[in-house]
């Protein structure tokens, strides 16, 4: 028995439908068997304006993607990944993946947040939170292992006790990272249940370049107001070298142990409240030693005005 070949003159071959219907045929079975699938796409405003260096983060997951400068983003994940995109000043939004029509493109709109209200400054006293000198005196024998997607948070406490406005921010970092990488300024309040970083403190995505080991940032304009509790202050890792960039793996958070940013006091305590997270997952807090410096690739403080 002679096997049918179909031709291309096949008039089935023309119709619209039959092709849909050969498009689900082939690719249903492996959304079903749980092959992953490949979305691209742009995050954009309302406006329709590409929204650079927004966050999508695969829920429950330790992988997410970093889009770029115009917002454009591609990545791979399962039929049924709920996508978690974010950016300061915008609102959370999440997306299932199997409730998704076209993967490709596939267009993320997120809603602005509302703008916080500015605080009164009655004197320009600086209070200086932090002494750089002395700290890096014990060099890190801990090697650099910061991938794409990692933040990190640390405390900044209030000593006054009354609101007040960030003004400067003060950070030192290991040569590994000076070149081609770029960070994203964060700024949190604290929950009052969990101690842990809560709401955007920063609704504006600040990104800058690292270029040396010591980092002074002038946050004034931006008029954040720090509450009577303190913040959380930290950075988020946007772009890395080539030779360094990696996406976080299961085992992410043992890898990222060298971060243990301490703030130094007077009487050179360390900060017991440091966070770090992986494409907007969950918090994880460390406990690094109580006493005497503490010898890191990341230092992080912070000057608040009164």
């Amino acid at each position: 028995m002679q096997s049918f070949i179909p031709q291309i003159e096949n008039p089935h071959f023309m119709n619209p439908t039959f092709n849909i219907f050969v498009f689900l045929f082939m690719t249903l079975p492996g959304i079903i068997l749980g092959q992953s699938l490949e979305i691209k796409g742009i995050v954009r405003d309302k406006n329709k304006i590409g929204i650079p260096c927004a966050t999508i983060s695969v829920k429950n997951k330790l992988q997410g993607y970093i889009t770029d400068e115009k917002g454009y983003y591609q990545l791979n994940v399962g039929p049924n990944d709920t996508l978690v995109v974010s950016s300061p000043g915008f609102e959370v939004s999440f997306i299932s993946i199997k409730n998704v029509v076209v993967l490709s493109p596939l267009f993320i709109y997120l809603a602005s947040k509302e703008p916080l209200q500015l605080i009164p400054i009655e004197n320009t006293n600086l209070f200086q939170r932090s002494s750089m000198e002395g700290v890096f005196d014990q060099p890190s024998r801990t090697a650099f292992n910061a991938a794409l997607g990692q933040s990190i948070a640390l405390k900044i406490d209030n000593s006054a006790k009354k609101e007040a406005l960030l003004s400067k921010i003060h950070a030192k970092f290991d040569k590994k990272t000076l070149s081609q990488t770029k960070l994203r300024i964060r700024v949190f309040s604290i929950s009052p249940v969990t101690g842990e970083p809560l709401h955007d403190l920063l609704t504006k995505s600040v990104i800058v370049p690292i270029t040396s080991e010591t980092f002074l940032f002038d946050i004034e304009p931006y008029n954040i107001a720090v509450p009577a509790e303190g913040c959380f202050v930290g950075f988020d890792w946007i772009e890395m070298p080539e030779r360094l960039k990696k996406q976080p793996q299961s085992a992410a958070y043992a890898q990222i142990n060298f971060l243990k940013p301490c703030l130094k006091t007077t009487s050179k305590i360390c900060s017991t409240k440091t966070f770090s997270r992986v494409f907007a997952s969950e918090w994880r807090s460390w406990s690094p030693q109580t006493s005497g410096h503490c010898p890191s690739n990341v230092f992080i403080a912070a000057t608040l005005k009164y």
